[in-house]
């Protein structure tokens, strides 16, 4: 999962220069994943190699390009259980990641869940706001990461939020 993780930063600092055209906002169905959401309008959509998700990115801003990173498959269990793992592997992984807040997140759709604020400096030593969505349905949990430059934060939380907020569950 960490190594998901590395490379949707990198991807995402990367995605801005790639020359993909940015695709109008709609309502991407995650390969793997059973879900789907709305994306911000004029967002790239980048599946890499090996991955079986879409990373959604946008021009770079303050050295990176705010994504929209899948955290991997859906998981058994509860979304306490699971905000449990996924903090614990940032923090095993960043010395300097730090949780800012925990609060409830509802779709819109009404699955039920926690969005983690957090932030963390890059290996080049940029300040990265994270915010990490974890949604229950049913006995699943899909865990989506949000990350932009913190310097920027205020403007692309709220988009963030919207997408999140249209996360619906697909046959």
């Amino acid at each position: 999962m960490i190594n998901q993780i590395l490379l949707a930063l990198c991807v995402g600092a990367l995605l801005a220069g790639c020359g993909e055209a940015p695709a109008p906002a709609g309502r991407l169905r995650q390969p793997a994943g059973e879900f789907s959401y709305v994306t911000p309008a004029h967002w790239r959509r980048t599946r890499p190699a090996g991955m079986d998700f879409v990373i959604v990115a946008t021009n770079a801003e303050a050295g990176l390009s705010a994504n929209i990173f899948v955290e991997g498959p859906p998981r058994r269990g509860t979304v306490r259980e699971q905000a449990a793992r996924l903090l614990a592997v940032y923090r095993d992984r960043s010395r300097d990641y730090a949780v800012i807040r925990q609060q409830d997140f509802n779709t819109d759709s009404g699955l039920p869940g926690l969005k983690i604020t957090a932030c963390r400096r890059t290996k080049e030593s940029l300040s990265l706001a994270l915010y990490h969505y974890l949604l229950q349905d049913g006995d699943r949990v899909i865990r989506v990461t949000c990350s932009c430059a913190a310097s920027v934060a205020r403007k692309y939380e709220p988009v963030f939020d919207a997408a999140m907020k249209s996360l619906r569950a697909e046959p």
